[in-house]
């Protein structure tokens, strides 16, 4: 794979931040601490967005079903991944609303370090909704001045961190989409970037695969044990989904079952080795490939590998799935004949020649490399296009 290079190495145009991370987008973003504030950021960014000249970029939402009152672990993890999803490099100034005063003083307090770019707002504060949107949309315009004021420049691939992801997983996932994944991976890997994988449930049957590539026993070990709970818990139902598949449309694109299924989702890490095994939402270490515990959701999955400051998602599918991120761009990859005619509006790499015969497996992932260098310098993905994306958080994860 051909990359661009100085002196530094393989590079790209990216937005550097204060603390050293690199972001490939500078969004002005708009944060609901709680679900109580949803509907007044919806209003406020749209009313925002209304008055913006045509090409401007619009305000990045981020708002989930995030909750007041959890307890202990569920609550700490909701703040953290809230605090990361707000610092996350993707995002060059924001503003942040939270239901009331103690809440924005504490998360005034937290967010400190930032300075000036991150603002924060207590609905409580403002007397009034239609007070409440305004003073958010006053704020939100001077909070673009500081996305206005930086500017991209040469990052090295280094700087970057890619969530991998697939969904709608059939035979054609398995002998085209996740290889030619997998050979990307091993590039990214090479130039010293960081890739994590999840949804622990698709592990399941691949135990074997894991020993093999990680880089000790110990990192193993961990990754194991958490596959053994997580099938532990699924069980708890009464089937035993080595012998299944849960999934209506994986069952409907011939596949028969969760093992078969895990082969196939493997290939996607190439010949890279196992450095950790991450908890929800944990940034990695260091470069190299990590395993993170997460639920087999997509949405959920993705969150939890976007707020451990994955700037891309790489998502491979068979058949269509509409899964995302608003805050890391998603790129659609697929070699399905059928699924890229039918959505050509929603793929943005296209594999078709590669299960077709016409190209190598290695050509199929330089055309991966050369879409992930475009959509981080800029080009937007299909998922960005149509706005597509969640932030889910899980409840009630094991403690390891």
């Amino acid at each position: 794979m051909s990359t661009t290079v100085d002196e530094d190495g393989p590079n790209f145009q990216g937005f550097r931040r204060a603390d050293g991370r690199v972001g490939v987008r500078n969004h002005l973003a708009l944060v609901s601490t709680v679900a109580l504030a949803n509907r007044v950021v919806e209003l406020a960014a749209s009313r925002y967005d209304a008055s913006r000249p045509a090409g401007d970029d619009r305000v990045l939402l981020i708002r989930g079903e995030f909750q007041r009152g959890l307890q202990s672990t569920d609550a700490q993890l909701q703040d953290d991944i809230v605090f990361r999803l707000i610092t996350h490099p993707n995002v060059g100034a924001a503003v942040v609303l939270c239901h009331d005063r103690a809440a924005a003083r504490i998360w005034r307090e937290r967010l400190a370090v930032l300075g000036n770019a991150i603002q924060v707002l207590a609905f409580m504060d403002a007397h009034g909704v239609e007070r409440m949107i305004e003073r958010t949309v006053k704020v939100l315009s001077e909070q673009a001045e500081f996305v206005r004021t930086q500017r991209r420049s040469s990052c090295p691939w280094s700087s970057l961190t890619f969530a991998l992801e697939c969904g709608g997983s059939d035979a054609s996932s398995a002998v085209c989409v996740n290889p030619a994944v997998g050979r990307f991976v091993d590039h990214a890997v090479a130039c010293g970037a960081r890739v994590i994988v999840s949804e622990t449930a698709e592990f399941i049957g691949g135990e074997s695969v894991v020993r093999q590539q990680s880089v000790s026993d110990e990192i193993a070990q961990s990754i194991l044990a958490r596959i053994e709970v997580t099938e532990s818990r699924m069980a708890a139902n009464g089937d035993r989904y080595r012998g299944v598949n849960p999934t209506a449309e994986n069952i409907e694109a011939g596949l028969t079952t969760l093992v078969e299924k895990t082969m196939g989702a493997l290939c996607k890490i190439g010949s890279a080795r196992f450095k950790s095994c991450l908890d929800f939402g944990q940034p990695p270490a260091g470069a190299g490939l990590h395993f993170m515990d997460t639920p087999f959701f997509s949405p959920c999955s993705i969150t939890g590998m976007v707020a451990a400051g994955a700037q891309v998602t790489l998502f491979s599918m068979g058949v269509f799935n509409p899964s995302g991120n608003p805050l890391s761009p998603t790129i659609k990859i697929c070699g399905n004949p059928e699924t890229v005619s039918h959505w050509r509006d929603g793929i943005d790499v296209a594999l078709v020649d590669l299960i077709e015969g016409r190209i190598s497996l290695d050509s199929a992932g330089d055309l991966i490399y050369k879409a992930v260098q475009q959509v981080s310098e800029g080009r937007r993905t299909y998922t960005e296009a149509w706005g597509d994306g969640q932030f889910i958080i899980p409840r009630g994860l094991p403690a390891f």
